[in-house]
């Protein structure tokens, strides 16, 4: 009994493997029936569609999405997001830009994006607004329409996840249209949500939108405290290597506000090794320019021995700025353009100090150089320093001497060169008056301090502090009497 009970067995378990081997063989066959007749069916998709990259016609595309059979399988889908990017695309290239408003929302769009999932969807959304971006750099406002009809559309359909997200990118639009006000409100309510959801990767991008928008608000502080909050975010993620580059760019950036142009440029340097590598040239080469720039003000710093606030030493024994291997031969010649010859000119008319030469250059590269905001600034600052040190230089020989003979030494106008001089005897660069009556400047020698003077008024100080605190207990103890 036992051997026929082991038979039967045996034979029960071959019986149920040949079934299970059968019914897989018939799943394979019917799922290779299926592709091979959606590869089928979709021919007549694949005709539109290389139709559509001949002629450069958009009518094709919308043939694909709007066609009659509803068909949302995988080849299918894959063609019908195709045609989504090559719409957006046809559309900014040809310059139509109201077209790229309201296509995502319109109805080209509406039935390929109801039958997909909200995953894919959100992916070929977010796909389209970089390519608009990408391909229209310029037209912010066009873009900035894009994302609120998008977000209004993801209110509609309740969908949070991608309109989070879009969220993000119309603040990063407003920061590029200098709307500080509104982008920074946008960021605050956005952070109020993601920290709740604990979404780490777009913590990190959020707050650096948000230290870049506190940036462009002058509010350094605010700037820091944002984008230590996005590397804290970081650490726990993995981050990508352009989103990485962005951290250590704003980095650098922000140590440069606070003038520390070795730290900076050691920031900008590897953002730059980074996108260098990732062959990003858009990227890449404002991190160059900003590496050349702390180069330029750390060896001016030198020469004209500033000091940490800015101010410029009387007297100062060096004479040449060292600008040497500025950038590498191999930097030189892969993003050789009229960015880098603005930077050179910067930094040859700071070697020479000559004021109309810089005034020459930024007029001559004025998109270069001033539609960049950490550039114009520092530009800005670095022309101030040229000219308190030719000033400097100028009145340094003299006990007085008439305020037109500078003017016509330094070739600026009187009334510029009197407000300057005033600004620099406020501000503590040489002691001396203006005497406008006579048109004068007299300069005062630099005397040594008299210690004697510091020390009576440090008693005197002390002497107060004692008094005053003898008052308040005497006062103290009538209280307590009466």
């Amino acid at each position: 009994k036992k051997q026929t009970t082991s038979s039967s067995t045996r034979l029960e378990a071959m019986e149920v493997e040949s079934l299970s081997q059968q019914t897989a063989i018939s799943m394979e066959a019917e799922t290779a029936k299926i592709v091979e007749e959606e590869e089928e069916e979709c021919s007549d998709l694949v005709d539109l569609m290389d139709e559509a990259k001949a002629t450069g016609e958009v009518a094709p595309l919308f043939s694909i999405l709007l066609e009659d059979q509803n068909r949302y399988g995988s080849m299918a889908t894959s063609i019908k997001e195709e045609a989504v990017y090559a719409l957006a695309r046809s559309y900014c290239l040809s310059g139509k830009y109201n077209d790229v408003v309201s296509m995502l929302t319109g109805n080209a769009c509406a039935t390929f994006f109801d039958h997909i999932t909200k995953a894919k969807c959100a992916k070929v959304v977010r796909g389209v607004l970089d390519l608009v971006c990408t391909l229209a750099p310029n037209e912010l406002d066009m873009q900035a329409q894009v994302c609120q009809n998008v977000i209004q559309w993801c209110r509609t359909e309740k969908r949070t996840f991608l309109r989070q997200r879009v969220e993000a990118k119309l603040a990063s639009v407003l920061f590029a249209r200098r709307e500080y006000g509104p982008a920074i409100a946008i960021i605050d309510s956005l952070l109020i949500e993601l920290k709740k959801l604990d979404d780490k990767q777009l913590l990190v991008e959020t707050h650096l939108i948000e230290a870049r928008i506190h940036h462009g608000l002058r509010n350094v502080s605010k700037a820091k405290a944002a984008l230590t909050a996005s590397r804290t975010a970081a650490n726990s993620i993995y981050v990508a290597p352009s989103l990485q580059a962005s951290i250590d760019s704003m980095s650098g950036v922000l140590h440069c506000e606070e003038r520390d142009y070795n730290t900076a440029h050691s920031y900008f340097l590897e953002a730059f090794e980074q996108l260098d590598q990732m062959d990003d040239r858009v990227k890449a080469l404002p991190c160059l320019k900003y590496m050349m720039l702390c180069k330029i003000l750390d060896s001016l710093g030198k020469a004209l021995s500033l000091s940490a606030k800015g101010g410029v030493g009387a007297k100062s024994e060096r004479r040449e700025l060292d600008l040497s291997q500025m950038i590498s031969v191999r930097q030189g010649v892969k993003y050789a353009g009229r960015d880098i010859e603005a930077m050179t000119a910067i930094a040859v008319a700071a070697c020479k100090r000559s004021l109309h030469e810089f005034e020459a250059t930024l007029e001559s590269h004025k998109e270069e150089l001033q539609s960049d905001l950490l550039i114009k600034h520092h530009l800005h600052l670095l022309k101030e320093q040229i000219l308190e040190s030719n000033l400097i230089r100028i009145v340094e020989p003299y006990s007085c001497v008439e305020i037109y003979h500078i003017a016509e030494l330094i070739e600026m106008p009187i009334m510029d060169v009197e407000k300057k001089l005033s600004q620099m005897i406020l501000d503590g660069k040489f002691q001396g008056i203006l005497d406008q009556g006579k048109g004068q400047l007299i300069v005062y020698e630099e005397g040594s301090s008299d210690k004697a003077m510091e020390k009576g008024l440090d008693v005197i100080a002390n002497m107060d502090k004692v008094v005053s605190s003898l008052f308040s207990r005497s006062k103290a103890l009538r209280n307590m009497m009466a």
